[in-house]
């Protein structure tokens, strides 16, 4: 009898990556002089905003992907693709201990590693073969005449990524209930419900509260220690 296949469904920012792909790229686009340097002001106040706990981090990503396709419109694919190469080489090994070495697990155990990001399909591509990913899936941005033209052509990957793990799961005649799929912030949730082994990895306060409340494996990572969390307490901050 052959084994049933199993799928590892990793998100990547924040999750295997320790920053954002479109947030260093865009950053990287300021500096080849493709993005004006008003954008980096733009990501800058926005980040600080967060930073000062002003703010989620989704809605400082949210925001960040809005900045990134306004100043992408009119770019042409093959300056800005040569730009994502230079950012997946510098920083491909940015990653978390945890999930590097839960990739290395999982792929030597045979299960098809699969990457979902709302950041660019492009970069997503690039960065999910550079660690060894087997599926990837990113947003796609349009391209007509060799340029962007700032649509959106799929939001699949950044907003119905249990979608596409569905999807995957028939095309592959996977078992979920053997898989695993591991995220950060509350919008994963649909995704992780539908494994058997869900892991909410450095989870923000949504997918904490959900994690806790389903008795899902909660990890963090703290510096150079890593943190398996089996009973912990929600302090939430009341505003001021």
């Amino acid at each position: 009898m052959s084994k049933p296949v199993k799928l590892a469904i990793f998100d990547i920012d924040g999750t295997i990556f320790r920053s954002s792909l479109v947030i260093e790229l865009s950053h990287a686009l300021v500096d080849a002089k493709i993005f004006p340097a008003a954008a980096r002001k733009e990501i800058s106040r926005e980040y600080l905003a967060w930073l000062d706990r002003k703010g989620s981090y989704e809605a400082y990503i949210d925001k960040v992907v809005k900045i990134y396709v306004k100043h992408i419109t009119g770019q042409r694919y093959t300056n800005v693709k040569r730009v994502a190469e230079k950012v997946i080489r510098e920083q491909k090994d940015r990653v978390y201990r945890f999930t590097r070495d839960l990739i290395g697990k999982l792929k030597s155990d045979g299960y098809i590693l699969v990457a979902i990001s709302g950041s660019p399909s492009y970069i997503v591509e690039k960065y999910a073969k550079a660690i060894g990913f087997n599926l990837f899936f990113g947003t796609e941005l349009e391209i007509a005449a060799g340029k962007f033209t700032g649509k959106v052509k799929s939001l699949d990957s950044a907003f119905n990524k249990a979608k596409i793990v569905k999807d995957l799961a028939v095309k592959h005649n996977a078992s979920l209930k053997l898989s695993v799929a591991i995220g950060d912030t509350e919008s994963d949730i649909p995704m992780l419900k539908l494994v058997g082994n869900p892991i909410a990895f450095n989870p923000n306060l949504g997918l904490a509260k959900y994690a806790r409340k389903n008795h899902w494996s909660v990890v963090a990572e703290r510096k150079d220690v890593i943190y398996k969390v089996k009973q912990f307490d929600l302090l939430i901050l009341k505003k001021k």
